[in-house]
């Protein structure tokens, strides 16, 4: 039976607008998901080089916050993030800094969601999925606009090998701003090198079909993927920019110490997600009927081990992980369809066989005006969109008000003890914790900080002294005498603790919070 072509429009169109609700109300759920109150340890420092940058008109590339490295060399890969945050605060405070976290992780997401496979139900529940994985890593600092970023090189190459689109001349232009906005670039590069190499590989197993790039198209993406290289010079740093991954790499201690850098605990629930998002992709590519496109594979196993080893790589692992899945899980439920036949609770829910015969995107459809009508269903779209917006500046509102935010910061950091410095000012220099080195960066500028978040910075042996000095290993007297360090403010359980009471330190200050010695 033929379907008048005016009927087929009016389907689209219905469809299209229910596609479009779906979209605009699971970023809002995922928005919410990531308005939170902005006390990441990091976000301080951050905050202070771009006050210094803004301030002086040039990036700050040499240091001058720190003891131990005042006036070394600083290769600042986030300067133009930096300033960008600075600028934020200083006009609307906690509540832009806490929307911009929001607003970044829900641009990662977007982007995203165009490059997965099925109706838009389905690419709703993969997104919010992948947005519980990547949740783990959502923080104000400028490490999200590297997922944002990668996202959009993902997508790029989305395009070129599933849709034959070439957009790959903005590739260049991704780069330049990657490399003034934060050093997570290498990730764009393993997606690209996953998709030359994967498609090599792809020529070796006798894979075909249209998604599967000839040699013409993977050399032009080399092409594109060196002149990208090239483009990383401009920047700030300068050739400096391309030691970015090895300075980071490179301090071991970050894996011993710093828990974003460690491995997975899968026994906090949390975590989980990354599992449940692991097993479902297997289990697609199982039941799926598909062949596993070489790319896909080695996207996946890459970005899978970078997740296992640190879990500050679950957000690339979630960008990487669900477009394959999406590739898969469709499929496989659009198989099980075909077999079952709509009656039921399928009927009831509004799915039905396809009427034009259509099956690029589903011989099942699902329309909701056939349970509720077009009116009825307008309505309840209209008004579940408002309410979830509004609930998600509620909770950016909660989240980031002065009173809990003041509340957090005296439960996360030394507020009373930094006040008590303030007043008595006694004779530096300090060594601190390394969790507060940022927070005193901001709020406690008469004393350079020991250490702080900036790893890549400090590097190995300044961190392992800081170690050492903490657990009363064995010179960390001499380490102290060294820097001259006069002044210590630590956490109460620290082992230094009775080691300096020993070693004749006085104790200047004590609550719940710090402790401060000095000699």
């Amino acid at each position: 039976m033929n379907i008048p072509a005016s009927v087929n429009q009016i389907k689209l169109s219905r469809k299209k607008q229910f596609d479009l609700f779906v979209l605009v109300l699971v970023l809002l759920l995922i928005f919410i998901l990531a308005a939170r109150t902005p006390l990441d340890s990091d976000m301080w420092w951050h905050l202070r080089a771009g006050q210094e940058t803004w301030q002086s008109g040039r990036p700050m590339l040499v240091d001058n916050l720190s003891t131990t490295r005042f006036g070394a060399h600083w290769i600042n890969h986030s300067w133009l993030s930096e300033v960008g945050m600075y600028l934020l605060y200083i006009w609307g405070g906690s509540l832009a800094i806490g929307g911009m976290t929001a607003l970044l992780a829900v641009l990662s997401m977007t982007l995203v969601y165009f490059t997965l496979e099925g109706p838009a139900l389905l690419r709703a529940f993969l997104l919010i999925l992948g947005s519980a994985v990547a949740a783990v890593v959502w923080s104000p600092r400028p490490q999200l606009v590297s997922l944002v970023l990668m996202a959009l090189v993902g997508y790029l190459l989305y395009l070129y090998k599933w849709k034959g689109v070439d957009r790959l001349w903005l590739l260049p232009v991704v780069f330049i701003l990657w490399a003034n906005l934060h050093g997570g670039f290498p990730l764009g590069f393993m997606l690209i090198g996953c998709m030359v190499a994967g498609e090599f590989l792809n020529y070796l197993l006798g894979n075909c079909g249209n998604h599967v790039l000839d040699r013409k198209r993977v050399l032009r993406l080399l092409i594109w993927g060196g002149i990208s290289v090239a483009a990383l010079l401009i920047n700030a740093n300068g050739l400096n920019i391309l030691l970015i991954p090895f300075q980071t790499v490179g301090v071991r201690v970050l894996q011993n110490f710093v828990a974003e850098w460690a491995s997975p605990d899968f026994h906090q629930l949390f975590q989980q997600p990354f599992i449940w998002l692991l097993l479902a992709l297997l289990a697609s590519v199982g039941f799926s009927g598909k062949r596993l496109d070489a790319t896909d594979l080695l996207g996946v196993s890459l970005f899978t081990y970078l997740g296992l080893v640190a879990r500050r790589n679950y957000g690339p692992f979630s960008l990487v992980a669900i477009p394959v899945l999406s590739r898969h899980l469709w499929p496989a439920i659009r198989a099980w369809y075909e077999r079952e036949p709509v009656t039921g609770w399928k009927k009831s829910l509004g799915f039905s066989k396809s009427a034009t015969g259509d099956t690029s995107d589903s011989p099942v459809q699902y329309d909701p005006i056939r349970v509720f009508g077009l009116g009825v269903q307008k309505a309840i779209n209209l008004g579940l969109v408002a309410f979830v917006a509004f609930a998600a500046i509620g909770k950016l509102y909660v989240a980031a008000n002065p009173i809990l935010v003041d509340s957090s910061l005296k439960s996360t950091y030394p507020v009373k003890a930094i006040a008590w410095l303030r007043i008595n000012h006694p004779t530096g220099p300090m060594l601190n914790e390394y969790n507060w080195g940022g927070y005193l960066i901001w709020f406690l500028r008469e004393y350079p900080v020991f250490v702080d978040g900036r790893t890549d910075l400090y590097g190995d042996d300044i961190l392992r002294q800081w170690i050492t000095v903490i657990q009363a290993g064995q010179g960390w007297q001499a380490i102290l005498d060294k820097w001259k360090i006069r002044l210590i403010l630590i956490e109460p359980g620290r082992p230094l603790v009775a080691a300096l009471s020993q070693d004749g330190w006085k104790m200047l200050y004590r609550d719940d919070q710090a402790l401060i010695f000095s000699r």
